[in-house]
């Protein structure tokens, strides 16, 4: 029987990631308490917990009588990427350092903490991506998906809201034409990744992920290069 502050941690985790991906928009009711339950499989005790922790965190707000809102989101006031003076393969090189630091780490906690839902989502992206490869789509947003699903799995909240920050100045750079070779190699990656999670082995999904990532910064920084 898994504690109740673990239960409530893997909860807020998924209503977190719920809300990041728009299934809850500000100004929504989130479901009830007893709809929560139902739905987590949990008691009322780990439902309050979570919302006591999501209020604490200014993401939602609790109305009398009438429920749970999901808040607007604030405007970043801490940490931002600011611009240098390097030249563009520097520049894109300080940010991919950073998310190969931070990603490895992820990782690293994901394989300690994973549980068999997180499992799932990590898998569910790697199918999502080996489809789209095959039907020579752009996979950008199923490769989204396993990296978001890793830091959903590490249980740190703010792994996924930082990677989120990272990737919204890295996107347009990943959209650009891939070679399917790269492509099936990337995929490769990936399954290596999440067999190391799968396994347990923290050291071995540290390795696995900073593998993949250095790849990627070489391929990317390289182009600007040229």
């Amino acid at each position: 029987m898994k504690k109740s502050g673990r239960l409530s941690t893997d909860v807020i985790q998924d209503l977190i990631s719920e809300i990041d991906n728009g299934k809850y928009q500000a100004g929504d009711k989130l479901p009830s308490e007893h709809e929560l339950i139902e739905q987590f499989n949990v008691s009322r005790t780990v439902i309050r917990e979570v919302i006591a922790n999501l209020r604490a965190n200014n993401l939602i707000e609790t109305r009398q009588g009438k429920g749970a809102f999901v808040l607007p989101k604030p405007l970043l006031d801490g940490f931002q990427l600011k611009d240098t003076d390097a030249p563009a393969a520097e520049k894109l090189g300080y940010i991919l350092d950073m998310r190969i630091a931070i990603e490895a780490e992820t990782a690293l906690m994901a394989a300690k903490n994973r549980t068999e839902k997180d499992l799932q989502r990590i898998k569910a992206a790697i199918v999502e991506m080996e489809s789209m490869i095959n039907e020579e789509k752009p996979p950008l947003q199923a490769d989204l998906n396993f990296h978001y699903a890793i830091a959903i799995a590490s249980k740190n909240p703010h792994f996924l809201g930082l990677l989120k920050y990272i990737d919204s100045h890295l996107v347009p750079e990943k959209q650009q034409i891939t070679p399917i070779q790269r492509k099936i190699q990337a995929l490769k990656e990936h399954e290596q990744i999440c067999h190391a999670i799968e396994l347990g082995d923290p050291d071995a999904a540290r390795a696995a992920m900073r593998l993949h990532l250095s790849g990627t910064r070489e391929r990317l920084t390289s182009r600007l290069k040229k």
